[in-house]
């Protein structure tokens, strides 16, 4: 079991009420947030408008140079991505790609699906179909990482998040990177604690058709800088924060 599945702990919340809709928009350059309910839960759901990019980063990559910066402007959403082993190697969850660049990662059976960003477009898929996007994403110079995939299809497959974070208690808050019937990409994240099953359900009422679930619990911090140019911290900023190894972005 990782060490991060141990410290996942955080204080209930009071769940909502059923329904479905929308609350305030707020407009930035690069991004849209937006507040709304789906199956009885208050989801926050943050988009790309304009040219904004999507990439991810990995400590391991060739250039890095340090854990991305709430100073720096031109990243207007920063939130960690795939799984990290343990505080030591630091190391990725599952073989990914950074600008073409593939990095090895460890095997882990929770690494389901993958995200790839291509040409500026983004796909969510099975890993049935993970060779042949590894590739791509090298010789394309694109983005891929891999988490669980806990939406297929506009269906709800929570038993693929491990079984010790399914089980916490008390309730967590939860993130996603998600596509929907559109195409459209957003970074989805659950407003209450609530259990990972209610937040799959609101994912898919809400008209997700792909979901890869984002590592959460106390390896969650983020931020997104909305139309004053203020970066909000996502979550609470935990002792863990120090030792995220990789982050999916959306950049000016």
């Amino acid at each position: 079991m990782h060490l991060k599945w141990i410290l996942l702990g955080v204080m209930p919340m009071t769940l909502m009420g059923c329904g479905t809709k929308s609350h305030k928009v707020a407009m930035g350059d690069a991004v849209k947030v937006s507040h709304v309910e789906a199956a009885g839960h208050s989801l926050m759901v943050m988009k790309p408008v304009g040219g904004a990019r999507l990439r991810f980063v990995s400590h391991k990559q060739k250039d890095f140079t340090g854990a991305p910066d709430m100073a720096d402007t031109s990243i207007v959403l920063n939130v960690a991505a795939a799984f990290t082993k343990d505080l030591v190697t630091m190391d990725v969850c599952g073989d990914h790609v950074v600008a073409g660049e593939r990095i090895e990662g460890y095997d882990d059976v929770t690494t389901t699906g993958h995200i790839l960003i291509l040409n500026d477009k983004v796909s969510i898929k099975s890993n049935a179909s993970l060779e042949e996007s590894l590739k791509a994403a090298v010789d394309g110079k694109g983005y891929l990482f891999q988490q669980c995939y806990i939406v297929e299809d506009g269906r709800g497959v929570v038993e693929r998040v491990p079984k010790p974070i399914l089980d916490r208690n008390p309730h967590i808050l939860w993130r996603a990177a998600c596509l929907m019937e559109d195409g459209e990409f957003a970074v989805i994240q659950s407003d209450e604690e609530i259990y990972c099953s209610e937040f799959v359900d609101a994912l898919v009422a809400y008209g997700v058709r792909q979901a890869l679930y984002l590592d959460m619990g106390t390896w969650s911090w983020g931020w997104v800088r909305e139309w004053d140019m203020l970066p909000q911290e996502l979550t609470e900023h935990y002792f863990n924060t120090r030792f995220q190894s990789n982050w999916l972005q959306i950049v000016e």
